[in-house]
């Protein structure tokens, strides 16, 4: 059974503009990495958008494990369901960044016996050293701020992630080392990845490769 599906969703911003999304339906599996391709405003990131619950749709329904996403609290989905990992890393940027993955922890509600272990466990999981884990997230390289983002996002241990143009603003090396980090997150903690992107390199890795017109290639 399919973590996440979408059937016949449609969104347009108002009644009176046509429809960014229109009649689109996808599943989505855990253990996956997933990437959503389309020509520049073709809706990716409303569609991210969408997944998210920060916007509703206009028709159709979006289902995790079954249940209607906007027939439960969006809140509580996104603070349990998902993690989004923005193109631009959306850190605090007067919080260094064990303090970003902390406040993570708590807008979730999750107990966690020992925020700052697990914060840091995780920070360093995915590669930040030790003497970066203090320092101020805007001192700190793209790399290592998208780097943070994503341990913000896994901090309360969604099943399903959702990122926007996460590697847009790196370079080639440091792209590469991004997209492993999704790849394992799929392929060893069985995690749904979900990638808007633009990179060849990422649709290269995904599993699946989605245009947001509904046409599924593989």
């Amino acid at each position: 059974m399919s973590i996440l599906k979408i059937e016949n969703m449609s969104f347009a911003y108002s009644p009176n503009t046509r429809k960014v999304i229109d009649g689109l339906s996808m599943e989505f599996d855990e253990g996956k990495v997933y990437a959503l391709e389309g020509r520049s405003g073709a809706g990716k990131t409303t569609l991210l958008s969408l997944l998210a619950a920060l916007t509703s749709p206009t028709e159709g329904t979006i289902t995790v494990n079954g249940e209607n996403v906007f027939k439960k609290d969006t809140y509580a989905y996104r603070a349990s369901d998902v993690g989004i990992v923005f193109q631009n890393y959306n850190l605090l940027p007067k919080l260094n960044a064990i303090e970003n993955v902390e406040l993570s922890i708590d807008i979730s509600g999750r107990e966690v016996p020992d925020k700052r272990r697990h914060a840091t466990d995780i920070l360093t999981q995915l590669g930040i050293a030790d003497y970066d884990l203090e320092r101020p997230v805007l001192q700190m390289s793209g790399g290592q701020q998208q780097r943070v983002a994503i341990a913000r996002a896994l901090s309360y241990d969604p099943p399903i992630i959702l990122a926007d143009e996460p590697t847009g603003n790196l370079d080639t090396k440091t792209e590469q080392e991004i997209i492993q980090i999704f790849d394992e997150l799929a392929h060893r903690r069985n995690k749904c990845v979900i990638i808007v992107t633009h990179s060849k390199r990422v649709a290269q890795m995904a599993d699946e490769v989605f245009s947001i017109d509904g046409m599924r290639e593989s």
